[in-house]
């Protein structure tokens, strides 16, 4: 089995390098709906064992959970939530640790597994599942982690560009992995560094970033430290065999316009669990630069029941 059909690759390729305009989805069956009144936009609070949790529920209809990338704020979700709740109850929240989510107990030692356990604790909590989960960078490893941990909560997985695999050294092209270097730095200059990397390498163009608002950066400049020193050190990240990333439908993108070495990783891993991977017209984080093409991309998905 093929990983990608080349013409397929080629063409997703042609079309967002020259207008980031692929905007199509597609349309399945539609499964039962929840039978649960909308919820407003407004925030919540919610305690769930150690973790007193933000999230923000909103909609009607079947689950879907948006989770955070490294940043963990849900406030890039936005647009993204709004658009799904016309037909889908959306929940997305504050990662443990950042923003307006406390702490976990002994956050020094995290792992990607645990975090997936807490989101599990928290849906459960809120009355919800099975859900269609969706996560891009880090929150695409935890999602792949619920998948392979917590089946019974996942009726399937939408992934972008998922975290944590190894990386590809390719002699003479590969730039200083400057984020291994990351927790070794002082507080200031990991605010630095991320600030450039996520405003002007993950986003194909700066402007949706910005318009996160003043509010969202604040929150962030906290939340960049807390990334590099409790997610980018050795043993935090799941490794997954083949089996494990078929136990619910996965769905997996890359970005268009994500450099290839970088994307390059999440094709290895797709190829060797022979899995097919497509492509969304973006960089690394789809739901900021590309929400309205995002929620088609999974509304098509999570319709498939």
């Amino acid at each position: 089995m093929s990983l990608v059909n080349r013409r397929t690759f080629i063409a997703g390729v042609a079309a967002a390098a020259g207008a980031a305009a692929a905007r199509s989805s597609a349309v399945a069956g539609q499964p039962t709906r929840v039978n649960r009144p909308p919820r407003g936009d407004i925030g919540s609070h919610k305690r769930v064992d150690e973790i007193d949790w933000y999230y923000e529920l909103t909609g009607n209809g079947p689950v879907v959970v948006l989770i955070p990338s490294g940043e963990g704020d849900c406030g890039s979700f936005q647009k993204v939530a709004t658009s799904l709740a016309a037909e889908f109850t959306v929940l997305t929240f504050d990662m443990p640790g950042f923003s307006r989510t406390s702490d976990p107990a002994d956050f020094e030692h995290y792992t990607m597994s645990r975090a997936a356990g807490e989101i599990a604790a928290l849906v459960k909590s809120l009355g919800l599942g099975p859900a269609t989960v969706y996560g891009c960078s880090s929150g695409g490893h935890i999602a792949l982690c619920l998948g392979a941990e917590h089946t019974a909560m996942v009726r399937q997985l939408i992934v972008h560009e998922a975290a944590g695999f190894p990386r590809i050294a390719v002699a003479g092209v590969t730039a200083p992995d400057v984020m291994s270097t990351l927790p070794s730095l002082p507080d200031a200059e990991i605010v630095r560094i991320c600030k450039e990397r996520f405003r002007n390498e993950l986003n194909e163009i700066p402007g949706p970033w910005d318009a996160l608002g003043e509010a969202f950066h604040q929150r962030l400049e906290r939340d960049y430290v807390t990334w590099a020193r409790r997610y980018l050190v050795p043993g935090r990240w799941r490794t997954f065999a083949s089996a494990d990333l078929h136990q619910r439908p996965l769905t997996w993108t890359v970005g268009a316009l994500t450099p290839a070495q970088r994307a390059v990783t999440n094709v290895i891993a797709a190829r060797d669990a022979r899995l097919d991977i497509g492509l969304l017209p973006c960089r690394h984080f789809p739901q900021v630069t590309i929400p309205q093409v995002l929620a088609e991309h999974i509304g098509a998905v999570a319709r498939r029941g």
